[in-house]
């Protein structure tokens, strides 16, 4: 029986609070062990079951919405669980398809192959004789992992700044994860995914996925292909068998950059487990995660790489701005500067020392701090390609990944570093050209007699202007003090020269006793300043 909204929201806050994370919440001092508080958010994930682990994975593929060891801890949260009956699963299949298990299969097996936290899945072969498996989505999961980020999200909105200035428009994050995982929940969209995968991947020899079955395929039920080889990328078993595991690195590499640059469509979770060795050829399974990058993101993708080779720091920032959903006013020049720093870091190393992953995740650390919303997409590929290099280093620890991106980008006919060049936009740039040349002699001619008749006017814009401009004025009130001082023991001492009378040798006296006594106040708000 299913918790209600208010019980479960209860049992959340309270596991929650056991994992000390009642801080968050009872006062607004940060945790001083920012690594334990991400294994312990982790723990608490794992303690609330099958719909947090679930939440849990799908923020791990949301760089923008915690620090990067949180993302990390909660990329290792097992996708295992409890199996649920084989009774369970007979009468899923015979709701959602209105056949009986034998009305369509020979044999079923009873022991799942796996129990994961969405769906479980058992081995069956078709009466055609087909060797097939059938993924069935967990009883009740759909309610409550859509309850359970409905409540996560009541949770974190309510948290103080203390929480919330980690984050990057959480309201909106979680609006997203709920779609998508309502996208998710329906078998037949991973079906549709499987069919264009394999569609767009006809030609290439090296890489396929299995067949799904479109007929014996609802929102809770997935028939598809039982793909038999060798599982989890096994160093051992690739060797035995007789293939190259640079030959495979490579190919698995160069399948994602095609599934990214040419087809728009990728894997969104190409870990171990999702990969097989059959017959020549990687089988990549499980598409409940994937993501489309359109035509524009992918250009802005190649411009992005191609304004770090050209050095252009303002260039980078635009395309970042362009793609990014931006919410509150970006200090351009602060921004200016990360990128900067961004940029020396990887003209200082070698070709041979940076990896993609690294430069995706350190683009999205500078557009998480200046509250830059990346496309999901865009961070959902930072995701992939994370646990794709991975998997290709710990098979063939030699290779060497952004080269064979480079390779890949420069040979590959569909992507130019630069511009399509065409006589369209030849003949449109030269009459912009012959357009702008006609007009620069009269302003020039406009801007030389503006200088001769004395009407110039320097406009200057100040990067915190109030700031600079209030200590500059400091500046020159102490010099003004200080002159005046100066003057006053100046003057005292001219009196007391040329004095003759007491009384005036003792205004004399008090004079040079106050402007000490200004020059000692003077000289202890200086140092008070710390600018001294």
């Amino acid at each position: 029986m299913s918790k209600t909204s208010r019980e479960r929201l209860k049992e959340i806050a309270s596991v929650l609070a056991s994992y000390g994370f009642g801080h968050i919440y009872n006062t607004r001092i940060r945790s001083r062990d920012k690594e334990q508080d991400a294994k312990n958010l982790r723990k608490a994930f794992e303690e609330l079951g099958p719909s947090f682990i679930k939440i849990g994975q799908i923020i791990s593929t949301r760089r923008d919405l915690l620090p990067n060891n949180y993302i990390q801890e909660l990329s290792k949260l097992r996708d295992d669980a409890p199996p649920f009956s084989y009774n369970e699963m007979r009468r899923i299949f015979k709701e959602d398809l209105g056949l009986s298990l034998e009305d369509v299969f020979a044999y079923v097996d009873e022991q799942p192959l796996a129990s994961a936290s969405v769906a479980q899945v058992h081995k069956a072969r078709l009466k055609s004789g087909e060797n097939v498996i059938i993924k069935v989505q967990r009883p009740e999961i759909e309610e409550n992992l859509l309850r359970d980020i409905r409540l996560f999200s009541r949770i974190v909105s309510m948290a103080p700044n203390t929480v919330k200035e980690m984050l990057v428009d959480a309201e909106s994050a979680f609006k997203e994860m709920l779609e998508t995982t309502k996208i998710e929940l329906d078998f037949r969209n991973e079906a549709k995914y499987l069919v264009k995968f394999r569609e767009l991947n006809q030609s290439a020899k090296a890489v396929t996925a299995p067949k799904p079955y479109l007929k014996l395929t609802s929102k809770r039920i997935l028939v598809e292909e039982f793909v038999d080889g060798i599982k989890g990328l096994d160093s051992s078993k690739i060797v035995s068998a007789g293939y190259d595991k640079q030959d495979i690195a490579e190919k698995l590499m160069y399948s994602f950059l095609s599934q990214v640059f040419h087809d728009g469509f990728f894997h969104g979770d190409p870990h171990q487990g999702n990969l097989i060795i059959k017959n020549q050829q990687i089988v990549f399974l499980d598409f409940g995660i994937t993501g489309e990058l359109s035509s524009n993101v992918r250009e802005s993708l190649v411009k992005l790489v191609n304004s770090l080779v050209l050095e252009d720091i303002e260039s980078m920032m635009n395309i970042l701005l362009q793609m990014a959903i931006v919410k509150t006013k970006v200090d351009r020049f602060a921004l200016n500067e990360d990128l900067s720093d961004f940029y020396h870091t990887y003209v200082s190393r070698s070709f041979k020392n940076i990896d993609l992953s690294t430069f995706f995740s350190d683009v999205l650390y500078i557009t998480h701090k200046h509250k830059m919303i990346m496309p999901n997409d865009f961070l959902l590929l930072a995701k992939s390609l994370t646990i794709l290099e991975g998997v290709i280093t710990e098979l063939y620890p030699d290779i060497n990944v952004l080269q064979i991106a480079t390779s890949y980008i420069k040979t590959n006919d569909s992507i130019s570093f630069f511009d399509s060049f065409s006589k369209d936009k030849l003949m449109v740039g030269l009459y912009q050209f012959a357009q702008n040349s006609v007009s620069i002699p009269i302003k020039l001619t406009k801007a030389l007699d503006t200088i001769n008749n004395g009407r110039i006017k320097i406009h200057l814009d100040l990067v915190d202007g109030n700031v600079k401009w209030t200590g500059l004025n400091k500046m020159v009130n102490r010099i003004v003090f200080a002159v005046i001082i100066a003057a006053l023991i100046l003057a005292s001492a001219v009196i007391l020269a040329v004095a003759e009378g007491t009384g005036v040798s003792l205004l004399a006296i008090v004079i040079f006793i106050g402007a000490g006594v200004m020059g000692l106040w003077l000289l202890i708000s200086i140092i008070k300043s710390g600018t001294l």
